[in-house]
């Protein structure tokens, strides 16, 4: 053991005496070996959380040639299906590609914009572990996955960083920088912008401090977030899609977000998914009251107003799914940072040695939690752990009329798209909300006792079945009876796609409920 500490002790001085002459470049080093530790036992996992499967699935319609919003449709931005393709791109098609992209690249990079709001000094480096470690320290479902969260803080953590200080906070050029950052971010996923007001704030105060005008600088910082968010609207509006881009990211979500809920449902998620969270973020969340006293001014109310304004990200909607939480971890590893490097920099107390116990502790549980999970081979009563998907996917490959086939799924769609590798028949992916009335993450929706309110859509209908009867559809499942959240709407509830069924396709085969059919005459109407 004590040559192991000796060893470690070495390599400890070398990273110092390397990090004194190369600051930069030591940190993004050293994150890149730290993500690769905490994520990196995971990468060989084909679907950590159903809406990786829903994304990669987009991506590959994009790859296909098909436009966003028209040639398939989905609530997310845009920059999401670009990520995913260029993942794959640079590395081969499939969620492989995507994981590796995100845990050399993506995660260390958000742990270098961290490490960058301290200048890359110590403060940085345990700012950006302190990133690393605890997003890795919960559920791999929600905090591993490639999820929209996690990628808008890619841009979204440079904003803050690039207003490190007051004369940058106060300067246009660095505002007008970093609200371009931050609309980058909002294409990922839209909540970027909830951290609009925290950087307003920054500014207006080192405005004021520095005696320059607050109006100049608000304006630069909102011009910025607003150039990519009008150009990509631009892009799409000359190819005659803006008004589907608008509904679809903007209307659409909102309509989402806005679904009834009880009451008792909320109290539920709350118990359920932010408690947790938490309680594994316990340690953060008790030194911030002593970590205050260590930040400047510009630094509280930089860091502060984030940790603040992630507040709506996190519970709108009350849906409160575990990933909602990600953007947290950014303010908190800012806020605490200080306080754990002093903590470090003298002989241990009694209190640093509280917040290493619990955070190595709850880092390593939900390691070997994830690791039981996904790498046991137990199938979980979790969605992506069901068999069903494979299987649906093994007979349809056997079958004379897969080559060239197109899939439409009356249920859970992406994850029986996925390990078949087909084209969606339809632009809409599966029967969505406004085709059906099921709204995911409203449990009293899901089980039909209460009725999503003025979703469904005629139009949205007519191009469904348009899509079907154009495509000539080979394969469509009705999975409507064999999972759980979809048993309230049931393929025969909507008289329009069951006279479609009866008169276009005949049973193929049956799996644990689910029902494939397939075209008539599908082999003459299938390439040779």
């Amino acid at each position: 053991m004590s040559a192991l500490g000796s060893q470690l002790q070495l390599l400890g001085e070398k990273f110092c005496a390397f990090h004194g002459k190369h600051p930069r470049t030591a940190a993004g080093l050293l994150f890149v070996a730290m993500s690769l530790a905490t994520r990196g036992f995971l990468l060989g996992v084909d679907i950590l959380d159903v809406d990786e499967a829903s994304h990669i699935v987009g991506s590959w319609e994009l790859l296909r040639g098909r436009h966003l919003y028209v040639g398939f449709v989905d609530n997310k931005p845009p920059l999401l299906y670009v990520y995913y393709a260029f993942a794959q791109l640079l590395f081969g098609r499939g969620m492989f590609a995507v994981h590796l992209l995100t845990v050399l690249f993506t995660v260390p990079a958000i742990a270098l914009g961290v490490s960058s709001c301290f200048r890359h000094d110590r403060r940085g480096v345990v700012a950006g572990l302190i990133f690393l470690v605890s997003s890795s320290a919960y559920l791999a479902h929600d905090m591993h996955a490639v999820n929209c969260e996690l990628l808008l803080l890619l841009p979204a953590t440079w904003a803050v960083a690039v207003l490190r200080d007051e004369n940058r906070a106060a300067a246009s050029g660095w505002l007008l920088l970093s609200g371009v950052l931050l609309g980058l971010g909002a294409l990922f996923k839209q909540q970027a912008v909830a951290w609009l007001p925290a950087l307003l704030l920054a500014a207006v105060v080192a405005a004021r401090t520095l005696r320059k005008s607050v109006v100049a600088a608000g304006a630069a910082l909102v011009l910025g977030v607003a150039l990519p968010l009008l150009a990509t609207f631009c892009l799409f509006a000359a190819r005659g899609e803006g008004r589907e881009l608008i509904y679809w990211t903007l209307i659409y979500n909102f309509g989402y977000s806005n679904q009834p809920m009880e009451l008792g449902e909320v109290v539920q998620r709350f118990a359920k998914y932010f408690l947790p969270f938490i309680a594994a973020t316990l340690g953060l969340w008790l030194c911030l009251p002593k970590a205050w006293t260590r930040l400047s001014r510009h630094e509280r109310f930089l860091s502060g107003g984030v940790l603040v304004t992630t507040l709506p990200i996190a519970f709108i909607g009350f849906r409160m799914y575990p990933h909602y939480f990600v953007p947290f971890y950014v303010p908190l590893a800012l806020l605490t940072a200080p306080l754990v490097c002093d903590l470090y920099t003298r002989p241990w107390g009694r209190w640093a040695k509280l917040v290493a116990a619990y955070a190595g502790a709850s880092w390593l549980c939900f390691s070997v939690a994830n690791g039981v999970l996904y790498l046991s081979g137990h199938e979980f009563r979790w969605e992506e752990h069901k068999t069903i998907y494979r299987r649906v996917a093994d007979v349809l490959r056997a079958d004379a009329c897969f080559p060239g086939a197109s899939l439409f799924s009356w249920g859970p769609s992406a994850m029986f798209l996925f390990p078949a590798d087909l084209p969606s028949a339809s632009r809409f992916l599966g029967p969505y909300s406004t085709i059906c009335g099921y709204v995911p993450g409203n449990w009293a929706i899901r089980s039909g006792k209460t009725k999503a309110t003025k979703v469904i859509n005629q139009e949205h209908w007519d191009q469904l079945m348009s899509d079907l009867a154009g495509n000539r559809a080979t394969y469509f499942l009705d999975a409507s009876k064999a999972f759980a959240n979809w048993k309230a709407f049931p393929l025969e509830n909507y008289p329009r796609m069951t006279k479609f069924v009866e008169e276009n396709y005949e049973p193929m085969a049956t799996l644990d409920g689910v029902r494939i059919l397939r075209w008539r005459g599908c082999a003459a109407v299938r390439p040779n």
